[in-house]
């Protein structure tokens, strides 16, 4: 029986995984579709593949996490599993909408950073005792703290803006985005190599290691 539980488990990863190659290829396609084929001004096509850029490392980034966090707590049942589904179809909806220069891309993102917590809540149900207890702790609360603040102004620029995103507005959402990053890399304590993760672009390891250590001494 725990044999044919690990045929299981591996594959409803592989699952995952092809779900997400799906979703980053229609990506792609789509980008070169309507954004890099089409005879659109420099600007207006730069401004659509930066957002989409930072949205598309964001969502990566996302995955491997949870995948790592995925093989060291392995599923118990189907919860997280379906949750995963979800968030792949959320990670489509916010690179659609980010191909489309739309607000709505945010909240798909915020959708997912919700469904990111409940599964950190989850996967801390399923392993009380795991050894990532502290970092699905830090998820739970650093994703519902963004989520809360990005509904607000989510709904500020639903209400009072109602436009296209411009090119100032695309890098501000990649800002926002990096500090995320920022500060879960600060928070968690990662092993080096693969099982680290991808970590914050233009920091390396060391200079993490030296803020985490300023800030917790």
């Amino acid at each position: 029986m725990q044999e044919m539980e690990e045929k299981m488990r591996s594959a409803l990863l592989t699952f995952i995984d092809i779900l997400y190659a799906v979703v980053y290829g229609l990506i792609l396609v789509q980008m070169f579709d309507q954004v890099i084929m089409p005879a659109k001004p420099v600007v207006e096509k730069a401004n659509n593949v930066l957002l989409v850029i930072g949205v598309f490392y964001f969502l990566t980034w996302d995955w491997l996490h949870g995948r790592r966090l995925t093989l060291k707590n392995p599923y118990t049942s189907y919860r997280r599993f379906y949750m995963e589904v979800f968030i792949a179809f959320l990670a489509y909806g916010a690179a659609l909408n980010a191909l489309r220069v739309q607000i709505f891309f945010l909240l798909y993102i915020l959708l997912g950073l919700l469904t990111g917590a409940i599964w950190a809540r989850s996967t801390l149900k399923e392993y009380p005792e795991s050894e990532d207890k502290l970092e699905l702790r830090i998820i739970q609360r650093l994703q519902t703290t963004y989520t809360i603040a990005g509904t607000l102004l989510y709904l500020h620029w639903y209400i009072y803006v109602r436009r296209v995103i411009t090119v100032y507005e695309s890098v501000l959402f990649i800002v926002i985005g990096y500090i995320f990053v920022l500060t879960y890399d600060i928070l968690v304590e990662r092993p080096d190599g693969l099982m680290g993760g991808p970590g914050v672009p233009l920091i390396s390891r060391n200079i993490i290691k030296r803020i985490q250590r300023f800030l917790f001494r």
